[in-house]
Parts: C-alpha cells; structure tokens; sequence
C-alpha cells in the first residue's frame, strides 16, 4: 500500500511537469485559422480586438504624413480584418493603382487556379507542350526539358537579361520583347544558357509567358480567366490590364487594382488558397508557392511569383515605385501598399513593417507559461514528495 501511494503521487507530478513543460506550440510560428472572409465591405474592427496597439498604429499613420512619402494607399489586415487603412493624393478605396511587378504574383495565382481547375495538368508539364503549333528557334535538349514550374520560379535557362540596363534603354530586353510583334515567340526562340532550375534571372518576359499558357490552355484570356474565377469570387475591384500585339495580358506588369483586392490576394494564400470554404488553388501549390525554390541572395529566396524573405519570415508582391502585398503568416498579417515612390528615402515599407510588428500585443502562451510555472511545480514535486514519503512511514 505505501509503494502504491508513492507510484500515485510520482505518476501524477510527472504527469503535471510532462503538460506544463510542453504547453502548447509558440503562437508566433502557427497562426490561427481564418475564419473571417471580406466579401463586398469588410466588417469594422478594433486593432485592439485582433490583438494590436492602436496607439502605435496611429504613430505610423502620423509618420506616414510627416515624412511625405508618395504613398497613396495603406491596408493593414490581421484575421483579415482592416486594423489600419489610408489613401492618400486622389485615390480612394475604390480607385484602382498600377501594380507594376505586384502583377507577377495575381499571374502566378491564375496558374495555380488553373491548375485546380483541370485546364493544367500540374507544374511538371513541358513549357513547349503548351504551343505545340509554333516553330521555335534555337532547339535544344534544355529548352525542351523547361517546365511550368521553372517558368513560375524565373528559373528557364533561357539567355535573359533585363536588369543589365534601364527599362528607358530601348535595347533592354523587356523593351525588345514587348515591341515585338510577337512577344512570346520573341522569348521562346532564346538561347538556353543554362540548365533548367540552375539558374534564377528575374524576368518579367517568363511572367508574360504564364500569362499566355494560361490563356492557351482556357481559351479565355487571362483577363476574363481572372475576372471568372479569382476577381469576381472575391469580390476583388480590378481596373484595366495592358495586353500586348497578340491581345496577351501582361503577366509581369500593367495590371491595376485596389489595395483591399491586394489584401485580398495576400489573404488568400494565407488561408492556403482556400476562400470561405472555397478551395481556389490546392493547398500543396499554395505552400509550393511561398517555398523558396531559387535562392537570390542572403536570405533572399523565390518561390512561385513571389519573394521570400527567409530571414524575417515574410513574403511579399514587390513592384516599382512602392508597391506591395506584404504576408507575414507567423502572425497572420497583411499589408497592400501602392505609392510613386521614385526617388531616394521615398519608399519606406520597411518602416510599415516595423510600426505594424511593434503594435502586435504579446500574448502568453502556453510555452512561455510553462517557463514560470515548471521551476515552481518541481519544488512542490519535491515538497509532495518529501510528504508523502513521511506519510508513508508513519503510517
């Protein structure tokens, strides 16, 4: 009986010291479900409710006015509800902006769609399948092995080059693309200089040739593919979309949408690619699609049509002048920025990013409760210990 008692008393303070010692995962690396989806207006919210310091938000927004910075429009979103949202010069919440290069990741989106949808089989399919009527040049046994995946990661092996010169220089490569009469035979008939996926060279020509594949394997172009089956689901307000000769939508540039529909974007793949119970893309692209494929630089990576910056945990739309889709899923936020932000000290998403990470309240997790209460709990383990065993004996 007195070694059953000290069996009870041993299982039940390691039982104790087990649950508190591994609480539950540290929230900042696993973020909540979303549970609220924005349809044609967002439900108003305090950033207190999502867990936000309102007074620092208010800070932000007063830097924003006093370093007159060219923004023109701010959304802010946790739980994919706005805490903080500003517009600035004429725009409103319902004047669409020129995305620049933000327009990659709204095409790479429409792949994966595609993909979900049936008229792609998936990502390991030959780039030259997809135009089986054209005659290209410059054939080789690395051009025909390029991928959908190795266009969607700007990693083809294609000769390309548009950062070696500005985009006023009309021998810049995107320059020579886009004036010619057909840009996508222009890019095919390129000379493979490296093996597929050895080699990332941004490149907005590859973002335009997913922009075609998409409107060959629909039958639609890319446009009406996205207003069919991304825009109008979500009630997202897209304005117009530059096309080139052949009547192409500019996979890589020239599309124009609000920050919200931006936000929106952001939100989707945070909820990986599913929108109130709708499943727009599949889960596995979606994680493909933030998973770095390509490294850049230090802490710099490229995954689907998005940066990845593994260092700070955040991925981003990056276009031109200021323009941002911001997701930072660790603490499920985020952030559209559209500005003209051209000259020196103009562009300062980095500074949003640090004002909305600072606002975040700290909440107490079961991990760091744990690193109060197990210290505590082994001296009273050992106190019931020492009891017990008195127990025992005199009894």
């Amino acid at each position: 009986m007195r070694f059953r008692v000290l069996q009870v008393v041993s299982f039940i303070i390691l039982l104790a010291l087990v649950q508190v010692g591994a609480g539950t995962p540290d929230s900042s690396y696993l973020p909540a479900d979303i549970t609220y989806f924005p349809d044609t207006e967002w439900t108003a919210t305090t950033p207190e409710e999502q867990g936000m310091n309102s007074t620092i938000l208010d800070e932000m927004m007063q830097f924003i006015e006093d370093s007159d910075a060219p923004i023109h429009g701010l959304v802010v979103t946790r739980n994919a509800y706005i805490v903080e949202e500003g517009y600035w010069s004429y725009y409103t919440e319902n004047i669409a902006h020129h995305l620049f290069s933000c327009t990659k990741s709204f095409t790479g989106t429409l792949v994966g769609i595609a993909i979900k949808e049936g008229f792609i089989d998936n990502v390991s399919q030959k780039v030259l399948d997809f135009f089986p009527e054209m005659t290209i040049e410059n054939m080789d046994a690395r051009k025909e092995s390029m991928t959908l995946e190795h266009a969607l990661t700007m990693t083809t092996g294609l000769d390309w080059n548009e950062w070696n010169t500005t985009y006023e220089d009309p021998d810049n490569m995107y320059n020579q693309m886009f004036g010619n009469t057909n840009p996508i035979q222009f890019f095919l008939n390129l000379p493979t200089a490296y093996d597929p996926g050895e080699h990332w060279a941004y490149s907005t020509g590859t973002s335009h040739l997913l922009s075609a594949i998409v409107q060959e394997v629909t039958n639609m172009t890319t446009r009406e593919f996205a207003d069919e089956y991304l825009f109008d689901p979500l009630n997202m307000t897209a304005g117009g979309w530059n096309a080139d000769l052949q009547g192409i939508n500019n996979g890589g540039t020239q599309l124009y949408v609000t920050p919200r529909t931006m936000a929106k974007l952001g939100l989707l793949y945070l909820n990986n690619g599913t929108w109130n119970s709708q499943e727009m893309m599949s889960e596995e692209y979606t994680r493909q699609a933030f998973t770095s494929h390509a490294n850049i630089w230090t802490d710099l990576d490229y995954g689907y049509q998005w940066w990845i910056d593994s260092l700070d945990e955040q991925i981003s739309a990056r276009g031109t002048d200021g323009q941002y889709i911001i997701v930072i899923p660790s603490v499920n936020v985020v952030i559209a920025i559209t500005a003209n932000a051209g000259g020196p000290g103009e562009d300062i998403h980095e500074e949003i990013i640090e004002y909305v990470l600072n606002s975040i309240l700290e909440e107490t997790t079961g991990t760091e409760l744990g690193n109060y209460l197990l210290p505590i709990l082994g001296v009273a383990a050992v106190i019931m210990v020492v009891v017990a065993v008195i127990y025992v004996r005199r009894s």
